[in-house]
């Protein structure tokens, strides 16, 4: 079976070096490491602007880059391993310092002064990495830190420990209101997927991008006859949708009928698509539904996930 190429990085004409003995290529690299040094990148398909948008890399995040071409850098994210082109100015090539802090907040906005009244320069999402090169710079009594990029960002967003939620639903009702956005993974804009990973995100745990890579790998799949044999965050999985149900009967879920982040009745939402329960593919994570008793969520390594996935179509928005 062919690895899936947004998980592995392989064309006829070039692959990542890893992939020697698994691809057919005419050349195979090494990928150099880069830091992600822009708010929201857009991936794409290929090295066009008209060519799709697949998702978003975010400030601060490695990423791997194999190739540098026409302005495009064609790169490999190691949070979650997506694969896709990116406008090379906006990756920093050489091994990323160690960050220092990441954004605790939904997301703030980075100055060219240490000054909130100055124009906004850029906008960091929740979770984005950072390197604070010097901080206790105060203007009209607010601090602000200045960033190895020369950039400065109100401190209080920012955090020496990554944001927590204490389970799934709580996260995701963060994003409550936020735009549907196709391909968005943050603040601005999400879809379907792009919810769900930035949800996970808050209890400590990266997951896939897309909806058939969560629902291939998600915790496991349960057995469910009935909306009342669903849990506090259990994942409902309908062709091309996910949602996160948050008990009582509703569901939260990136949503194109609204265009936006809603909370909807799961009989509502049924009724409205034609579903039944046996429409979803259900899956639950044991670390969704609450906190360890220990009081910590689960930690999972930003990390790429290992090549050779095997290749399926790509499957992500909402529910048409």
């Amino acid at each position: 079976m062919a690895l899936d190429p947004r998980l592995n990085a392989y064309r006829e004409d070039l692959a990542d070096a890893r992939l020697r003995g698994r691809v057919a290529a005419r050349r195979f690299v090494e990928g150099r490491p880069a830091r992600v040094i822009a708010g929201r990148i857009p991936v794409r398909r290929a090295p066009a602007a008209e060519a799709p948008l697949d998702t978003y890399y975010h400030y601060g995040e490695p990423v791997l880059v194999f190739e540098e071409a026409g302005g495009w850098a064609w790169c490999q994210s190691l949070k979650d391993g997506y694969v896709g082109y990116i406008d090379k100015s906006q990756a920093a090539i050489g091994k990323p310092a160690e960050p220092t802090h990441v954004v605790a907040t939904m997301g703030t906005y980075v100055y060219a002064e240490p000054d909130m009244k100055s124009p906004p320069a850029d906008f960091l999402p929740r979770h984005s990495a950072v390197v604070v090169a010097e901080r206790g710079i105060v203007t009209r009594g607010s601090e602000y830190a200045r960033l190895d990029t020369g950039e400065f960002v109100p401190f209080g967003c920012l955090s020496e420990e990554p944001p927590r939620s204490p389970d799934l639903v709580a996260a995701a009702e963060r994003y409550l209101g936020c735009p549907y956005l196709w391909g968005g993974t943050n603040f601005f804009g999400l879809d379907c997927s792009g919810l769900v990973q930035n949800a996970f995100r808050d209890l400590g745990i990266i997951v896939l991008r897309d909806t058939d890579m969560q629902r291939d790998t998600l915790g496991e799949i349960v057995a469910v006859g009935s909306a009342a044999e669903l849990r506090r965050g259990d994942l409902l999985y309908p062709a091309g949708h996910v949602l996160i149900y948050a008990g009582n009967g509703e569901v939260i879920h990136a949503s194109d009928g609204t265009m936006s982040v809603r909370r909807q009745a799961l009989a509502e939402f049924m009724a409205g698509r034609g579903f039944e329960m046996a429409s979803f593919v259900v899956r639950r994570h044991p670390a969704a539904a609450a906190l360890n008793p220990g009081g910590t969520a689960p930690s999972s390594a930003a990390r790429c996930p290992p090549a050779g996935r095997s290749r399926r179509g790509r499957a992500r928005g909402d529910a048409r």
